[in-house]
C-alpha cells in the first residue's frame, strides 16, 4: 500500500468509525438533532487545521461544508466536558493509527529496523485541573496543572509511532516508554532524561540498540573494571574522535561503546552559561570545575557495534534527535496545541484536544507528501496543508476523490515549500552524506 493510499485510510478511520467510537465512549451524542459524531470531529479537527485560532464563526461555516448548517451558538454550545471526553478519547485512537513513508530517510537508517527518537513535551493547562493533571507547579502558580506527551518519531519513516498522555509531573526517566520494547534491530535515542544504565542493560539483552549522551557522574571504567578519570583520559586521546569499549557504572558496569568528541570553543561556552544558569537556579550554587569543564566535549554511550555506525555516524544519529524537538516546535508553533483560549475550562479543553488531533493530521499529511525530500522545508508543507482541508472535508466519504485530492497535495508540494538556502547541511543531508559534517 502506498503512502497516499495508507494516508487516506487513516484519514477515513479518523473521522468515520473512530469518531462514532470515541462518541460511543464519551457520550457526547445524547440525542441526535445536528451534529453526528463524523461532522462533529471534522467540524473541529478540520477547523482548527484549517485556521488553529478558529473561531465558533469560523467552525460554524465548517460544520455547513460537513453537511451540519449550524449557527455559531450550537458551536459554543458544544464547548462541554462530554465534548472533552470525546476528543481526547478521539486522539487516544488516532494515535494508534501509523502513517508511514514509503522508504527509509537515508541508507544509514535502514541498517536499523526502526530509529525511535522518544522525548516529551508539556502543555500547561488550567489550574483547575492540577488533580486530573499535576504539574511541576512554578512561580504564581504557574505549571501547577500540565500534561506531557510522551512522543515516539521513527526517524526512518517519519512515522508517530506513539503518544502517551501523561501528568506534566511524571518525570521522563518514569515514563511507561522508557521500558517499551520495540523489536530487534530497533534503536532508540534519546537525552539525558530518559539516561538509565538497567534500561539500556534490558535494551540490549532484547537485542536493541540504544544512543544516549553520557550522564554527568556516571563512572566510566576501562575493559579491565579499572576507574578512568574521564577527563584527563579523553585529554590524552589523539584521535578526532574517542572510539572506545568501557564499562558504566561502578556497580552496574555495562558495556559499552563510548564515542566523544571535542567541541568548537564557540559551542562550549554556551553550554558553560547554561550549566552555571541551571545550577544557580536548581541549586543555588556554582557548577563544579569538572562540570564545566567536560562542556568542551560531546560524549556518547552506546551498544552499536562499529561496524553498524562509524563514530562519525553515531554523531549524525544523535543530532537527528532535534527532528522530534521540530515537531514539538510545529505542534506549539503552527498548531498552537498550549494555546489556551475561552472562558471556562472546557472551552480550553476543547480546544487543546483539537489542536493536537489538527496536529496529528498535518504530520500524517507532512510525511505523505515530504518526508526525507532535503529541499522541502517541512514547516511551510504544514502550511500547504491548510490550503487543502476544504477539499479534504469534501472528499473524506469517497476513497477515488480523497486520493486525488492527497496526489494534488502532493503536487503542489513538490513544485512549493522549498526550504530556506543555508550555509551548513541540514540533517537530511548528513544522514546521507556523514562526510559533511563539521565537527
Amino acid at each position: 500500500m502506498s503512502i497516499i493510499a495508507r494516508a487516506g485510510v487513516a484519514l477515513q478511520a479518523l473521522f468515520g468509525p473512530l469518531a462514532e467510537e470515541a462518541a460511543r465512549v464519551s457520550g457526547v451524542i445524547v440525542r441526535q438533532r445536528q451534529f453526528t459524531a463524523r461532522s462533529l470531529a471534522r467540524t473541529f479537527v478540520l477547523g482548527f487545521l484549517k485556521k488553529a485560532t478558529a473561531s465558533d464563526e469560523d467552525l460554524a461555516r465548517l460544520a455547513a461544508q460537513a453537511g451540519t448548517p449550524v449557527t455559531p451558538q450550537a458551536v459554543d454550545q458544544r464547548h462541554t466536558p462530554a465534548m472533552v471526553r470525546f476528543l481526547k478519547e478521539l486522539f487516544r485512537l488516532a494515535v494508534k493509527q501509523v502513517v508511514a513513508a514509503d522508504k527509509a530517510l537515508a541508507p544509514l537508517l535502514e541498517r536499523f529496523s526502526s530509529v525511535c527518537l522518544l522525548d516529551s513535551s508539556t502543555v500547561v493547562l488550567p489550574e483547575s485541573l492540577r488533580r486530573e493533571y499535576p504539574g511541576c507547579g512554578g512561580s504564581y502558580g504557574g505549571g501547577a496543572a500540565a500534561l506531557k506527551l510522551q512522543t515516539e518519531l521513527d526517524l526512518r519513516t517519519g512515522a508517530v509511532t506513539h503518544v502517551e498522555v501523561e501528568a506534566g509531573r511524571q518525570s521522563d526517566g518514569r515514563c511507561g516508554r522508557q521500558t517499551a520494547r520495540r523489536g530487534p534491530g530497533s534503536l532508540r535515542v534519546t537525552d539525558l532524561g530518559y539516561f538509565d544504565l538497567e534500561v539500556f542493560a534490558d535494551t540490549g539483552q532484547a537485542g536493541e540498540y540504544y544512543l544516549s549522551r553520557l550522564q554527568f557522574g556516571t563512572q566510566v571504567l576501562s575493559p579491565a573494571g579499572a576507574p578512568l578519570a574521564l577527563l584527563a583520559w579523553l585529554a590524552l586521546q589523539r584521535t578526532r574522535f574517542v572510539d572506545e569499549p568501557v564499562l558504566l557504572g561502578q556497580g552496574r558496569r555495562l558495556p559499552a561503546r563510548l564515542v566523544a568528541w571535542r567541541v568548537p570553543a564557540a559551542a562550549a561556552q554556551r553550554r558553560r552559561r547554561k550549566v552555571r544558569a541551571y545550577a544557580r537556579e536548581r541549586y543555588g550554587k556554582e557548577p563544579t570545575a569538572e562540570r564545566l569543564a567536560l562542556c568542551d566535549w560531546t560524549v556518547l554511550v552506546t551498544n552499536v557495534p562499529g561496524e553498524r555506525a562509524t563514530p562519525e555516524e553515531a554523531v549524525v544519529l544523535y543530532r537527528s534527535r532535534w527532528q522530534i524537538e521540530l515537531l514539538f516546535k510545529r505542534w506549539k508553533s503552527q498548531d498552537r496545541v498550549a494555546l489556551l483560549r475561552g472562558s471556562t475550562v472546557a472551552r480550553q479543553m476543547v480546544g487543546v484536544w483539537a489542536r493536537l488531533l489538527a496536529a496529528l493530521v498535518r504530520h500524517w499529511l507532512v510525511v505523505t507528501c515530504a518526508w526525507g525530500d532535503a529541499s522541502k522545508s517541512l514547516a511551510k508543507v504544514g502550511e500547504a496543508v491548510r490550503d487543502f482541508v476544504d477539499r479534504l472535508l469534501a472528499s473524506l466519504d469517497a476513497p477515488p476523490a480523497l486520493r486525488r485530492v492527497l496526489e494534488d497535495l502532493c503536487a503542489a508540494v513538490a513544485t512549493t515549500c522549498r526550504r530556506n538556502r543555508r550555509s551548513k547541511p541540514g540533517n537530511f543531508e548528513l544522514l546521507n552524506d556523514v562526510t559533511l559534517l563539521d565537527y
